[in-house]
């Protein structure tokens, strides 16, 4: 089936009734691909245009454009009013209430410090009213995770009505939705639309919807409009087929138009690729290649460093028999054990692990913020990433051979070493754990207004928070390993007993210390694993 061709429309004069113009309008991405070309364009104030088209047509570029968050190459794009935009991928943070995410549509009068403080009771009270006139008044304080997919569409659209509007602009807005759900949240868009006079511009695939809520059809393909349809005034002079009520359409002309382009674009698509190893040959390949110079590698390091079978002959048998040399095999040797200066010795560590951690955290929050990509300018980070590499490349028994000779011997120089310790590597997963957090919302945010401390507060933390303090835990039961062996240098806990009876050749009292930090590093790995799937599943 081919298109009909159609004349474009004609330049629309300047008009200060049209809430939004385009003239002559386009854009080129970066790497030359057109998204819209040469474009004229006005919407009415009040009216309800919907945008149809194929995929790659220009929609979400169009909406860009009229958002604000593009920059037309070429020609110009005015808006009159305000702009918010409800998005194809909601950009909601799940991790927050349907409230807090309501409120964050205020963010556009509020700025600076204030942004970070507590809503105002009148916002509050605006964003609740705005939650019960979408059907959420039950909803109010319930994560948007645990809602559904109808339930986050509705808590979209009320924050973008938060930020008082004169143009609402809806990127697929029952894209993930069934057909009840879809007509429920259109004629939501419909009322409201129609209550406080907004300028509404939505796109949809569905024709049968736009026929239905629309009272404008632009047509895109390939970056061109190429239809601008508006309702007949004799609706109901003849029948109807496809999109009913919209002149010079035969049937559903738009989507017979989409069709065909989808047809022809599967259809005549590039030749065959020519014949090539299937992919389970190439990995086998690959995989074969791979262990071959791992092989490889290995016996040149062990060639380089001496290992071999002659130089290790009666390792086996010097270690089975160190072995039972370090469990206490006599009574005396269990009555000479030093059971209670070992209890306080480990629980000394405990605490040292425990302080360190504690501290290591607080510090490491405000500087893997300054690291992470994704909150802080381009400059910030990359010298905030060399300082923390500078710190991570220090072993943590350095530190502690350093902070002995700076505060002397004891458990304070222990807990120093543990906290720089512990700060290059909490900030590096603090700041891949700020970095891995879906971009959406905090680019929503960005658009509403928000500055970078209340996108790390209101979109980046909330994200991260649960894999961040899971990270914290992990610290703490390292921590607990390292502080073991600091009294060697004299940096307290049980490392100094365990020095002590090395050095008298106590190998029975060491191999009740190592059972001991196994002891304490099972109980608290099966504390932290709890916690931890806890903070996974809130």
């Amino acid at each position: 089936m081919t298109a009909l061709a159609i004349d474009p429309p004609a330049t629309p004069p300047p008009t200060p009734d049209a809430a939004a113009e385009l003239c002559a309008a386009g854009m080129v991405y970066p790497g030359g691909v057109a998204a819209l070309r040469e474009t004229d364009l006005r919407i009415e104030r009040g009216a309800h245009a919907v945008v149809l088209g194929a995929s790659g047509s220009g929609k979400t570029t169009l909406l860009g454009l009229l958002s604000g968050r593009l920059k037309a190459t070429s020609g110009s794009v005015v808006t009159r009013g305000r702009v918010a935009v409800i998005y194809q991928d909601l950009r909601l943070i799940k991790q927050r209430t349907a409230l807090a995410n309501v409120l964050d549509g205020a963010l556009v009068r509020h700025s600076g410090m204030r942004s970070l403080l507590p809503a105002p009771r009148a916002e509050v009270r605006r964003a609740t009213e705005l939650l019960t006139r979408v059907g959420l008044p039950h909803r109010l304080h319930t994560r948007v995770g645990k809602l559904s997919g109808g339930e986050q569409q509705r808590v979209a659209i009320a924050r973008a009505l938060m930020m008082d509007p004169q143009i609402l602009l809806a990127d697929e807005p029952v894209a993930a939705l069934d057909n009840a759900n879809a007509r429920s949240i259109m004629r939501l868009l419909r009322d409201l639309q129609r209550e406080r006079g907004l300028t509404l511009v939505t796109v949809l695939h569905d024709c049968a919807l736009a026929e239905e809520f629309g009272d404008r059809v632009l047509g895109f393909e390939s970056g061109m409009l190429i239809h601008d349809e508006r309702p007949r005034e004799d609706a109901d002079a003849q029948p109807a087929t496809g999109l009913r009520g919209f002149r010079r359409f035969e049937p559903c002309q738009t989507c017979e138009v989409l069709t065909a382009t989808a047809h022809r674009d599967g259809q005549n698509g590039s030749p065959a690729p020519a014949l090539q190893p299937s992919p389970a040959l190439r990995q086998a390949l690959w995989t074969a290649l791979a262990a071959g110079l791992l092989l490889a590698a290995v016996v040149w390091c062990a060639a380089g460093l001496n290992i071999t079978p002659r130089a290790s002959e009666g390792a086996i048998g010097n270690m089975i028999d160190f072995a039972r040399r370090l469990f206490p095999t006599t009574a005396a040797q269990w009555n000479g054990i030093p059971w209670v200066q070992l209890g306080e010795a480990m629980w000394r560590t405990v605490q040292m692990a425990f302080l360190a951690t504690v501290v290591a955290c607080l510090i490491a929050l405000p500087l893997s913020a300054v690291a992470a990509r994704n909150v802080a300018p381009g400059i910030v980070v990359a010298g905030a990433r060399l300082l923390l590499n500078c710190i991570r490349a220090t072993p943590s028994i350095i530190w502690a051979i350093l902070f002995v000779a700076a505060v002397g011997l004891g458990e304070l120089a222990g807990v120093l070493a543990l906290v720089m310790y512990s700060l290059g590597y909490l900030t590096k997963f603090f700041y891949e754990h700020f970095e891995a957090v879906d971009p959406g919302p905090p680019d929503a945010l960005r658009e509403i207004g928000a500055g970078t401390a209340a996108r790390f507060c209101r979109a980046v933390w909330p994200a991260s928070r649960a894999p961040v303090l899971s990270s914290c835990l992990f610290m703490f039961e390292y921590n607990v390993r390292s502080a073991s062996v600091f009294g060697i240098v004299g940096a307290g806990g049980i490392g100094y007993e365990l020095m002590l009876h090395k050095d008298w050749g106590n190998w029975h009292v060491i191999g009740l210390i190592v059972l001991m930090l196994i002891a304490v590093v099972l109980v608290l790995d099966a504390v932290s694993t709890r916690l931890r799937a806890k903070l996974v599943r809130a």
